[in-house]
């Protein structure tokens, strides 16, 4: 492998700074937070990002829609822009602008509308709203019972790609029909990996066909990878990295990131701890590929490989967090 965009030790030292600027969140979002800025290259500065949280606190008021799960990735999106303040008014308007009929939860709008502005120019960004919510309706329209909220941040991914509607959903519905014979009983699951496997260029069957290679390759090597986790494997198959590469190199990331404090039993826990590992696997295929035609695979428009990892990583976090928390009232 070429030289790494992802430094594991920058990782270490910006999760110290999650931790201390942090204090009451998840282990999970604070090793986000610290994934966010090391795949950035930068180091997380504590007074920079206390700052920044005072400012959306003194925007936000405490039942803002800003204020749930996500104010972790809010805050570090808002500093590691060069203007926070810019940031917040940019994607307060970006989410009203995701206006929908549909009863859709406020995260997964914010998660979308938080790729649509950091990855479309201003003057573009009300059309690529007015797609995502046709592509989005388009899903449900095909699978009304199995399509949540938690398929819009997925619907700005083809909106992207900014290829014919119908034909994507096609693409999405090859994909999720090879899939889902293997995985009869997580149809959710399934449904997340074909939208991102679909977001890709190249032949749908053909990478449903080599996601199932990618699945059973890390389950033969110990690192099982399942439910919404299986969609890092999706993000995988979308790169230029051969199956037996990206076990190997997402087992020796397991194995140095189980080292680090805060991801052990105690910690993030396993399963978001190999979601780690094999997100670091394909960050670091960028610098590979960059300029190449195997980047052109990575993404079909300026949405990067980096910006699928952030996508499914927010999505884990919110679910393993709800889950957490559910869990902890129980035994209270």
């Amino acid at each position: 492998m070429g030289e790494e965009l992802f430094s594991q030790e920058l990782f270490a030292r910006n999760l110290d700074v999650m931790r201390s600027a942090f204090i009451m969140e998840y282990n999970s979002m604070r090793a986000l937070g610290a994934f966010l800025y090391t795949a950035e290259g930068r180091t997380a500065d504590k007074e920079h990002i206390r700052e920044t949280k005072a400012l959306l606190k003194s925007r936000k008021g405490f039942f803002s829609d800003f204020r749930g799960h996500l104010v972790l990735p809010i805050v570090i999106k808002m500093s590691l822009s060069q203007d926070p303040e810019g940031y917040l008014e940019g994607l307060t308007d970006t989410y009203k602008s995701l206006s929908t009929s549909f009863l859709l939860g406020d995260e997964s709008r914010l998660l979308a509308a938080m790729v649509l502005y950091e990855n479309i120019r201003s003057e573009h960004r009300s059309e690529m709203c007015r797609e995502t919510m046709e592509i989005y309706r388009a899903m449900r329209k095909n699978h009304p019972l199995l399509t949540s909220q938690a398929d819009l941040p997925f619907a700005v991914l083809m909106a992207l790609k900014q290829g014919n509607i119908d034909e994507q959903i096609r693409n999405v519905e090859v994909c999720y029909q090879i899939v889902g014979k293997k995985f009869p009983l997580s149809k959710d699951d399934v449904q997340t990996v074909s939208h991102i496997l679909a977001a890709a260029p190249g032949d749908a069957a053909e990478k449903s066909e080599r996601f199932l290679n990618m699945y059973e390759a890390f389950k033969k090597a110990g690192i099982r990878i399942s439910g919404r986790c299986m969609a890092i494997l999706a993000v995988l198959t979308n790169s230029s990295l051969s199956v037996e590469e990206a076990v190997s190199q997402s087992v020796e990331n397991d194995r140095r990131l189980k080292k680090q404090k805060g991801f052990g039993l105690l910690g993030t826990g396993t399963e978001i701890r190999r979601l780690f590992a094999a997100a670091v696997t394909a960050v670091n295929q960028i610098p590979e590929a960059e300029g190449t035609a195997a980047f052109e695979a990575l993404s079909s428009s300026i949405l990067s490989v980096i910006l699928s990892i952030e996508l499914m990583i927010l999505i884990m976090i919110i679910s393993s967090s709800s889950a957490s928390s559910s869990s902890s009232s129980s035994h209270s």
